[in-house]
């Protein structure tokens, strides 16, 4: 199943279900042309109002939304099912790099790794990989390019950081 919804001036976003099990999200994009298809599961109640709502500001930590199936789907290793928890463990407002990540997960110096599996991340804004950070402070990358960084940059902004 896979829906579609507006969330305003971020563009489309996509959840992608297999049966009752969230897989994957497709971040808001202004570019996305999908059409809506399908009725959202019942895996997190009201999903999309609430990615919808933490983009305008709310807050929400996604805790109730399980991203085991998404996880399985991916084909994550243990160590990225550690990196995955690790990152939701990081509190709205606040950042990590990518080796405190790494150390949380239980590999200190895999950083690149840890970054790696941010890179590939199925479920963002539900898994806040934006909330990871280079170890200088700098934004590093996010998705597409340029693009991505400011779709970075603005997700940490609407959380009160300002990374460089």
């Amino acid at each position: 199943i896979v829906v579609a919804y507006d969330a305003g001036g971020w563009g489309r976003g996509v959840l992608r279900y297999a049966g009752e099990d969230l897989v994957h999200h497709d971040e808001p994009d202004p570019a996305c042309a999908v059409a809506d298809r399908g009725t959202a599961p019942l895996q997190a109640p009201g999903l999309v109002e609430r990615l919808v709502a933490v983009l305008g500001g709310a807050t929400d930590d996604f805790a109730d939304v399980d991203c085991g199936p998404a996880q399985a789907f991916a084909g994550l290793t243990p160590f990225g099912v550690a990196v995955v928890s690790a990152i939701r463990g990081i509190p709205r407002g606040e950042t990590a790099s990518y080796g405190e990540v790494a150390t949380l997960a239980g590999r200190p110096g895999a950083a690149r790794a840890a970054g790696a599996i941010c890179a590939e991340g199925v479920l963002p804004l539900i898994v806040p990989y934006h909330r990871v950070i280079r170890s200088d402070g700098c934004i590093g990358e996010y998705g597409d390019g340029e693009a991505g960084r400011a779709r970075k940059a603005r997700l940490l902004a609407l959380e009160g950081v300002h990374a460089r």
